[in-house]
């Protein structure tokens, strides 16, 4: 991903259940960090082939502007009274 781009990030779920009837929240973080909670942002879901993937707007104008180097994605799922974090694999912006 180029930090000039605007774009959609989609982190895909693994779920035994479908978790798109509850709310989402997307850290975007340099990778090693670890999201505060002002870090945190509503998200959307979107289905894509039958797996579900929290949906985030990210780069100049959405709601994490990305610096270069590598990041993830950190998926916070309200689903009382659980509350899971689901943490993406490592993704480079350049």
């Amino acid at each position: 991903m180029d930090r000039s781009s605007l774009e959609e990030l989609l982190t895909p779920i693994t779920s035994a259940d479908d978790p798109t009837a509850y709310s989402v929240r997307v850290a975007v973080l340099p990778d090693g960090d670890r999201p505060q909670a002002g870090d945190w942002h509503d998200a959307e879901w979107v289905t894509i082939d039958g797996t579900p993937h929290a949906r985030l707007l990210v780069g100049p104008g959405g709601a994490v502007q990305l610096n270069a180097g590598a990041h993830r994605a950190w998926v916070e799922i309200t689903a009382p009274p659980e509350k899971p974090v689901v943490v993406s694999g490592p993704f480079q912006v350049t």
